[in-house]
């Protein structure tokens, strides 16, 4: 079974995640040239709801299963 794929972003409270759109096309082309499964815009809004009302910056940490499975990490930012 393939490792799943992860990418970790800064998120800023004031800017939100940077690069967000980079990021997630980055993931998806991985996604399609290993056969996973992946919704973008589903990565999208559970990275939304994720950092929602987080006041310090932090790092959002992505992983995405062949399955297409999303899990998510956010911590403070050192």
């Amino acid at each position: 079974m393939a490792p799943d794929l992860e990418v970790s972003m800064d998120f800023d409270p004031d800017e939100g995640i940077a690069n967000l759109d980079e990021h997630l096309d980055t993931l998806k082309r991985a996604a399609e040239a290993q056969g996973f499964k992946f919704d973008r815009h589903a990565a999208r809004n559970e990275l939304q709801a994720a950092t929602f009302g987080k006041s310090r910056r932090a790092v959002a940490r992505l992983l995405v299963s062949p399955s297409g499975a999303i899990a998510i990490e956010v911590k403070g930012a050192e």
